[in-house]
């Protein structure tokens, strides 16, 4: 599967600069290409990388006439999500609509219209993708896969969602993890904290996630009390005009409670918006990483493609 890099968006600091990327995967038959899918990843805004998408969703979302891109975002705490990862996503977002298409023509001998755009992401990426629904031009449709979004409920604001298990490395000093807020420029990667092995703390960063996470305190550094209004989907999901959005959540997600995904589906219907729910039962966070597309529980992520393609002008 080939793939391209664009720059869309430098930040200077000082005499450092930081050059945020998209990578565009390209299909074997480029003449299918009718849309653009761009992609978010997660990582609680503060670790992961545009290389978290995974390759049988680019797949599928091919198969289904689109072109994917994944986008870098800057990563807290060192940046807030309003002027890191929401700002990024933006200018991800209006470059893929208004400056991809004339590359892709130029390059690859693509056409495809910006504005025929959807948006999808996991997790933290999947509140990102949500919030373009804000944009002028907004997506054709969205797919949020277990999405950040009701950001003030204190369900991620307590210590009673994700503990560790019996057995489980103890984190590592304060001291240790403070070192995180060293990090200037901010990262646009980082390794997520769980690997192969098991939890990996290894990095003050990895550490600085989980331990938030664990306290409820990983919103403290990262939102402004005045910011939550821009970085959270909520009330957009109040607007009759919204994007038609399909949800994908696992039911033993602890990370993500499915209590949101069914409330913003509940106000999606409510409101008229077209909208799809798939509660996938016993499924955990991030449960479709390193599925194969023939696996049973990729039907739902399947499914939620075929709703983006539904909704694109062929």
């Amino acid at each position: 599967m080939a793939s391209v890099d664009y720059v869309f968006k430098t930040v200077n600091y000082g005499t450092q600069t930081v050059d945020l990327t998209a990578t565009v995967h390209l299909p074997k038959d480029t003449t299918s290409v009718k849309a653009i899918a761009l992609y978010f990843h997660g990582g609680g805004y503060i670790v992961g990388s545009r290389a978290m998408l995974p390759a049988p969703h680019i797949e599928a979302l091919n198969e289904g006439g689109f072109i994917s891109v994944s986008s870098d975002y800057r990563l807290g705490p060192t940046i807030s999500v309003l002027d890191g990862p929401v700002s990024d996503a933006v200018a991800a977002y209006d470059w893929t609509q208004n400056e991809l298409p004339q590359l892709l023509e130029r390059d690859h001998g693509i056409r495809v219209d910006g504005n025929n755009i959807v948006t999808l992401g996991h997790s933290c990426g999947g509140g990102l993708a949500l919030l373009m629904a804000s944009r002028p031009s907004p997506p054709k449709a969205i797919l949020d896969l277990f999405g950040f979004k009701y950001l003030c409920d204190p369900f991620y604001h307590t210590n009673t969602s994700t503990q560790p298990k019996p057995g489980a490395p103890a984190p590592p000093s304060a001291e240790f993890i403070n070192q995180v807020f060293t990090e200037i420029p901010p990262p646009i990667a980082a390794r997520p904290p769980f690997g192969p092995n098991g939890l990996d703390l290894s990095t003050p960063r990895q550490a600085y996630l989980v331990t938030s996470v664990r306290n409820g305190t990983q919103f403290d550094a990262i939102i402004a009390e005045n910011e939550y209004d821009r970085v959270d989907p909520e009330k957009l999901f109040k607007s009759p005009s919204f994007p038609p959005t399909c949800f994908v959540q696992g039911t033993a997600d602890v990370v993500v409670d499915a209590k949101f995904s069914q409330w913003a589906y509940a106000g999606l219907q409510k409101n008229g918006v077209k909208s799809e729910l798939y509660l996938v039962e016993g499924m955990a966070h991030g449960f479709d990483a390193g599925l194969k597309r023939e696996d049973a529980a990729f039907g739902p992520i399947q499914k939620g493609v075929d709703f983006l393609a539904q909704h694109v002008v062929f």
